[in-house]
């Protein structure tokens, strides 16, 4: 098998992995969204202006979809049940993890979307002041503190990318090796 034969295969397992926790228009916009933040972080890196600005409109447009779409579909009160006092599920996930459960199924309410509802901040204030940033610049005005906020927010959705990331891909790995493993071995 090739390396870009096992990468498609990779790639393939993946998706049907996140189908179990996304309807497709959602893992769409999920993998759109994670290609345009890297490429923005390697525009950044490389001090490719003009194309970090033109995939950042385009990163709000596919960012500002997919917490639109997340909202929409499982509302606001399964990210942040928190606002309204609501941490049964949030209480018995981190229970688990004190109990020594490293691997925990995300649940409506829990931790996993507890965090992803902190992603979905951390997107939306770095496109938020990203487009604040580029309208000063816009109007000849460039506003220091808009491009503070939106590295602040950058960060902060750097480290979420990885957290988060680093997260999925364990739980990827732990299904990926029961599913190549038959039961009963």
């Amino acid at each position: 098998m090739t390396v870009r034969q096992k990468l498609t295969a990779q790639a393939r397992l993946l998706w049907r992995f996140l189908g179990f926790f996304q309807p497709p228009l959602l893992r769409f916009l999920h993998a759109l969204v994670i290609g345009l933040v890297a490429l923005q972080v390697l525009t950044k890196l490389f001090g490719l202006g003009l194309p970090h600005v033109i995939l950042g409109l385009v990163a709000c447009l596919a960012g500002f979809a997919l917490v639109g779409c997340s909202l929409w579909k499982r509302g606001l009160r399964n990210y942040f049940p928190y606002l309204w006092g609501d941490t049964a599920q949030l209480a018995k996930d981190l229970a688990a993890i004190r109990g020594g459960r490293l691997i925990i199924a995300p649940r409506p309410k829990g931790l996993a979307t507890v965090v992803q509802g902190l992603g979905m901040g951390a997107l939306s204030m770095a496109l938020l002041t990203g487009l604040w940033w580029f309208r000063s610049w816009q109007m000849g005005d460039i506003s220091h503190t808009a491009a503070a906020m939106h590295s602040v927010f950058v960060w902060l959705l750097l480290a979420y990318a990885v957290g988060h990331g680093g997260m999925a891909m364990g739980h990827f790995f732990f299904w990926k090796k029961s599913v190549a493993t038959p039961k009963g071995r």
